[in-house]
């Protein structure tokens, strides 16, 4: 009997899972755009790295692409090992001479990779070992704490399609991504569906599943009648309501709660007449009562934050609280800093915000009432994603709001706080603090983990003090799982589904 159900219980090859997507993604171009959503799709699904995430908690890197690799004494050469054997899902042979190509078309100013390219600033020389294309080596000029882990997890894009990639937002690659994992892409109905296949010739074992259906549904009402219906395996991006109550009454159905490294964050554009002395963009931090927003539109599912990081990281300052909702103390701030009018200059905002958020559509009527009281006015600007997007990298609004989201545990700061980000970085709010760029750039040298995350702190005091933004909440991925779908497992690196199957009645 015990073999029996131990038999019963094995992984079964077969079967379709269809996944709800909340949002659909700006591309599948991971060399171009940042959207957490793209990795969510691509990372150890269809593009592979040299090494990839282990298991929660400690996330420690292991073999991927790479067997193995050595670091030298100093920490300024990687060397890595490949794997042999290894064919795109074109059917061209991996090589070392893929990962090099992926790094300098990087490097390439023609290519929107700024996000990337930070982590290769010190780069000196990759290239493949003298008669060895599966060994490839990697010289910086000096020490920068993420360069390995950076190398290491970089996903590799074929060097045969680069070259004729151009700035890859004009080539194939930009929506149709070519990689060596076990699901190779399969199609892209603008505004319906992405869709991968299992790959039959994956070098390592074979993702059980046939194919993944990523299903886009925007309003999340609709969705949750196609969840009703069981339209979904795995639903994605629950509201609070449902998730926490109306999941109640449907059979079969799992739910699923995990923090990711994010946070939700309001954006004070310094650039503007309003938002250029501190104590006015402190006074928005004391008008708004982010805890009963969190209790009232949240369920009180997120975690309050004050940090750029990940919330059980050293790197926060954890003695830094939010700001308590105080008008008066509001009211004194903008008085100090000449608001609410300011040489005949009455202070009114217009907030820029996606049209699709659930969340935002309930804060900022909200925040419209608080401010008003303060003798600001407040006007709503909504916009599609596209739009919103576009706006907000050109520094066209006076207030937003948006999540960071990583994929990773480690992360440097340098992108979106240090001030030479304001312009090709995501330093969208432009944000400028001599001692915040200090603490970065030493930050960045530092290879001690401790003593790194003591600056990291001091630099969450800075910005704490100084305000560039409200910092709201970590959110919770608030995901449902049909009872069928086994082999699911939480990670920062979202799910992998190589390890995903369906089990038959």
């Amino acid at each position: 009997m015990l073999l029996l159900l131990l038999l019963l219980a094995a992984p079964q090859p077969g079967g379709t899972l269809v996944v709800r997507l909340d949002q659909e993604p700006p591309s599948l171009d991971k060399l171009t755009d940042s959207a957490l959503a793209i990795d969510w799709l691509l990372e150890r699904k269809v593009l592979e790295s040299m090494a990839e995430l282990g298991a929660h908690p400690d996330y420690a890197l292991r073999p991927a692409l790479a067997t193995d690799w050595t670091v030298s004494p100093d920490q300024l050469t990687f060397t890595f090992h490949l794997r042999r054997g290894v064919t795109w899902h074109d059917g061209a042979p991996f090589s070392g001479k893929d990962v090099v190509a992926t790094v300098r078309k990087i490097l390439d100013p023609a290519v929107r990779a700024m996000h990337l390219r930070n982590n290769f600033a010190d780069l000196a020389d990759i290239a493949c070992a003298p008669g060895d294309d599966y060994t490839v080596i990697a010289h910086y000029k000096k020490p920068y704490f993420l360069a390995f882990r950076a190398l290491a997890t970089l996903v590799i894009y074929p060097a045969h399609l680069l070259e004729k990639a151009g700035d890859v937002l004009h080539s194939p690659l930009h929506r149709a991504p070519v990689g060596t994992g076990p699901f190779r892409f399969e199609e892209w109905k603008t505004g319906n569906h992405i869709s991968f296949v299992r790959n039959e010739k994956y070098w390592g074992r074979k993702a059980y599943l046939d194919r993944v259906v990523y299903r886009i549904v925007l309003d999340p009402a609709v969705g949750f009648q196609l969840l009703k219906q069981g339209e979904f395996a795995l639903y994605l991006q629950l509201q609070p309501q449902q998730w926490l109550r109306d999941l109640d009454g449907l059979k079969g159905i799992e739910r699923i709660k995990f923090f990711n490294p994010n946070y939700n964050w309001i954006g004070w554009n310094e650039q503007r007449p309003f938002f250029k002395d501190a104590r006015a963009r402190q006074a928005m931090n004391y008008a708004i009562d982010t805890e009963a927003v969190r209790n009232s539109f949240l369920m009180g599912l997120d975690r309050p934050t004050t940090c750029h990081f990940y919330l059980d990281s050293s790197a926060c300052d954890h003695s830094l609280l939010p700001r308590p909702y105080d008008p008066p103390r509001a009211a004194r701030l903008l008085d100090e800093a000449g608001w609410p009018v300011k040489d005949g200059v009455r202070f009114r905002l217009t907030f820029l915000m996606n049209a699709d958020s659930v969340f935002l559509a309930k804060l900022t009527p909200y925040m419209q009432q608080e401010l008003h009281k303060l003798g600001i006015e407040m006007d709503i600007k909504k916009v599609d994603w596209a739009l919103f997007t576009q706006l907000v990298e050109q520094h066209d609004f006076d207030a937003t709001s948006l999540r960071w989201g990583n994929s990773e545990v480690v992360q440097d700061p340098y992108e979106i706080w240090h001030s030479s980000q304001s312009k090709d970085g995501n330093n969208f709010v432009f944000f400028n603090d001599p001692r915040v760029d200090a603490l970065i750039e030493t930050a960045r040298a530092t290879l001690d983990d401790a003593r790194r995350n003591e600056l990291y702190r001091e630099m969450g005091r800075r910005l704490y003090d100084e305000a560039p933004y409200t910092f709201l909440y970590s959110r919770p991925s608030l995901d449902a799982v049909r009872s069928d779908v086994r082999g699911l497992q939480p990670s920062v690196a979202w799910y992998d589904l190589q390890d995903v199957w369906l089990a038959r009645p």
